[in-house]
């Protein structure tokens, strides 16, 4: 029978409530059909599991006996080895959004949305029924036996493991430099062996063969590599994909990469094959495929002292990988000194936050517009993601500032909460509608700001093309009467150029410059409309330019 170990959670949850939005359509309200868990997991197929403590006994035992037969020439195993529980395979089950957000704050573990013991084709994975919004998926995972995770969270245990590579008898805790004598080596290599033998996992033994040379099938270390690249239409090149975390796995041995500025990455040592997963969350934000189920990328197979080197040219792929590039510059990269997005585990004056969702979504939800992207109604715990990007298909540039754009709605929640929410509610809820004119350009050219500077400097500073104009000049510079919510005003502060000069009397007559955003950010303190972030910069700040700033916000009249 499964053991269940459930311990109280140390949760304190404030829930966050805010009305944000990219569109003058309603807030997120989806209804979506039940369905159980199990019922998409018998799709899988389930493997015998090698390293339950069952069948590593049993394994041992074989050993043991033909190591003792009276004909047998092979030394007999070390009277003080033993097999004995270092891991437990658990299953969470988090019941409310705080359960699950604390499992997202643990950075020690790694989760998966499906079990470690099946095995899945992609469209099984791709196909799994949608949650309810008072639904969470099943986590699972391997932890240590003696783990904090072990003795302060809630889960069901699935098997108590032995993995072998993970003993310090085997040499868990050497350096590379460092070996383990060859009786030990060739003891590890037989128990594996043996273990996948008796389970029915000949197939993976053989993986495991990949160097035909070698002297042992499992016991030969290695050391995971490779480099993640993506070929950027935008750029017309192959760029790195900086800050993505590539795991290794071996069935419950998870080994963990974070690609460097190249697209570098490397692991710590593992023995055996293993399949290589790009899994597109970070500790701050998780990337979702759809709404609920973590984006990952995998290797097309398992593989074996063999690097990954991994160049993303299209589909879901590529998406999510340049979601993820936005959410890692913004969270982890050069932001010109904005204070951060919502970060995991953060205490604000309004409560801790979670891990930010952020939606990789091909159709609108049911409702909303085709191109429609938008932040959620409430920056909670929630399931639900709190970000939807729906971008599908769109230039690389888009794709990547429009992600920023829906995160600097978010850094303006964190930087003033009662003046965010004023702003929000008087956008959308005020009967008037000048009020409402206001505070919508407020509320949108702020992160239309943001997504404007952020992707020229990747284009023009990192990617080397100071040519670069983001969107072909149709989101920096903009006729008046184009659009009365997402303003260039805001980037209009900061940069040099008058676009009346250049483009005519249908442009904004612009002879402000050399703000930053930085002050731009620090304006929206106690902004609750567009005048008063204008008077907050004036007054905040000397500009040789400030007579202009005036004439400027007139471009864009109630």
């Amino acid at each position: 029978m499964n053991k269940i170990k459930k311990l109280n959670l140390l949760l304190g949850v404030a829930l966050l409530t805010t009305i944000v939005s990219c569109s003058n359509e309603p807030n997120l309200s989806v209804t979506e059909s039940q369905s159980k868990q199990e019922d998409w997991v018998k799709l899988g197929k389930k493997l015998e599991n090698p390293y339950s403590i069952k069948n590593m006994r049993l394994a041992l035992k074989n050993l043991k006996a033909k190591k003792s037969s009276l004909t047998s020439r092979e030394a007999p195993i070390d009277a003080g080895f033993d097999v004995e529980p270092n891991y437990l395979y658990v299953e969470f089950e988090p019941k409310t959004e705080a359960e699950e957000a604390v499992l997202k704050q643990d950075s020690s573990v790694v989760l998966f949305d499906y079990p470690l013991d099946y095995e899945f084709t992609e469209e099984v994975l791709d196909a799994r029924p949608a949650l309810l919004s008072n639904q969470f998926p099943n986590y699972y995972t391997a932890i240590k036996i003696d783990s904090e995770t072990a003795s302060e969270a809630q889960y069901e245990i699935l098997e108590e493991l032995y993995i072998p590579e993970e003993d310090p008898y085997f040499g868990s805790n050497l350096s590379a430099k460092q070996k383990i004598s060859t009786q030990k080596e060739t003891l590890l290599d037989e128990l594996l062996d043996e273990a996948f033998k008796i389970t029915g996992n000949e197939r993976q033994n053989q993986l495991a063969k990949t160097n035909a040379t070698a002297k042992w099938i499992f016991g030969k270390r290695w050391w995971p590599s490779g480099t993640i690249t993506i070929y950027d239409e935008v750029a017309r090149a192959n760029k790195p994909v900086v800050g993505a975390q590539v795991l290794i796995r071996q069935w419950f041995t998870v080994r963990q990469g974070i690609t460097d500025e190249n697209g570098n990455f490397s692991t710590s040592s593992i023995r055996g094959s293993a399949r290589y997963v790009l899994q597109w969350e970070r500790y701050n934000y998780s990337i979702r495929n759809g709404s609920f189920f973590q984006a990952e990328t995998k290797s097309a197979t398992e593989q074996k002292d063999v690097p990954w080197n991994l160049n993303i040219t299209g589909g879901d792929d590529k998406y999510h990988a340049l979601i993820h590039q936005a959410a890692h510059d913004y969270y982890y990269g050069h932001r010109f000194g904005l204070i951060s997005p919502p970060m995991n585990n953060h205490l604000y004056s309004f409560g801790r936050q979670s891990q930010m969702k952020i939606a990789a979504r091909e159709t609108a939800p049911w409702g909303f517009p085709s191109s429609y992207s938008h932040i959620r109604s409430d920056l909670t715990y929630g399931l639900s993601a709190q970000i939807h990007i729906k971008k599908y298909g769109s230039p690389d540039d888009e794709v990547y500032g429009t992600t920023i754009h829906e995160l600097s709605h978010a850094l303006h929640s964190v930087l003033d909460r009662g003046s965010y929410d004023n702003i929000v509610r008087d956008a959308f809820l005020d009967n008037h509608s000048s009020v409402q004119k206001r505070n919508r350009r407020l509320l949108e050219t702020w992160p239309t700001t943001v997504e404007i500077m952020m992707t020229l400097e990747r284009y023009r500073t990192k990617f080397g093309n100071p040519n670069y104009q983001y969107r072909n000049n149709n989101k920096q510079f903009v006729t008046i009467l184009a659009v009365n919510d997402y303003t260039s005003g805001g980037f209009d502060l900061i940069d040099n150029f008058n676009q009346r000069d250049f483009y005519g009397l249908d442009y904004p007559i612009d002879r402000v410059n050399g703000y930053t955003l930085k002050q731009l950010e620090q304006s929206l303190i106690g902004a609750k409309y567009w005048s008063q972030w204008r008077d907050n910069l004036k007054n905040k700040y000397d500009n040789p330019t400030e007579q202009f700033v005036d004439e400027l916000f007139n471009n864009w009249q109630d």
